[in-house]
Order: structure tokens, then C-alpha cells, then sequence
């Protein structure tokens, strides 16, 4: 599994939780990943999963582009992109 796959996935789970909203931190721990192991591989992913795509984000590829919109400082939800791709993927 992809880190997309891993933070996408985690992602619509917490969503799921809370009333559609989710945190980085809250993704990093469905996750189960360290810290130290986010920050070096998959917080630069995460950005690039973004519909705003901050400075420096890498190209993610399409599947999993756009999926994240952000609502307010460190909060966010999955875009319309997000929704029809977790549909589509059946989570």
C-alpha cells in the first residue's frame, strides 16, 4: 500500500468520526506511523494530496490529487474529489 493509499484511507476514517473534519496528527495516528517517520515520508504527501497544493508538495499522481480541501488552520475535509473517490473505492 502506497503512503497516499495509507493517508487517504486513514483520512476517511477519522472523517467519518468527526463530523468530516480531520487533523494531520489524527491521520498520523490511525496511521500508526512515528513522528519522526511522518515527517520524512508522508506529511510532503499529505500536502500534495491538498486542492490548494502548498509550495514545495510533490506530485502525487491523479488517483489521490485534490482530495484533501483544508477548512480552517490544520483542519480538513475531504473535497468533492474525496468523496466520489472513498465512494468509488467503496471506504
Amino acid at each position: 500500500m502506497t503512503h497516499a493509499t495509507q493517508i487517504f484511507e486513514a483520512a476517511v476514517f477519522v472523517s467519518h468520526k468527526n463530523n468530516g473534519t480531520f487533523t494531520r496528527e489524527q491521520v498520523r495516528q490511525q496511521i500508526v506511523v512515528s513522528r519522526d517517520r511522518w515527517m520524512a515520508g508522508y506529511t510532503a504527501i499529505f500536502q500534495g494530496m491538498r486542492e490548494d497544493h502548498p509550495g514545495g508538495a510533490p506530485d502525487i499522481g491523479s488517483l489521490y490529487k485534490n482530495v484533501f480541501q483544508r477548512v480552517e488552520h490544520g483542519k480538513y475535509r475531504l473535497s468533492k474529489v474525496g468523496e466520489s473517490l472513498a465512494s468509488k473505492l467503496g471506504i
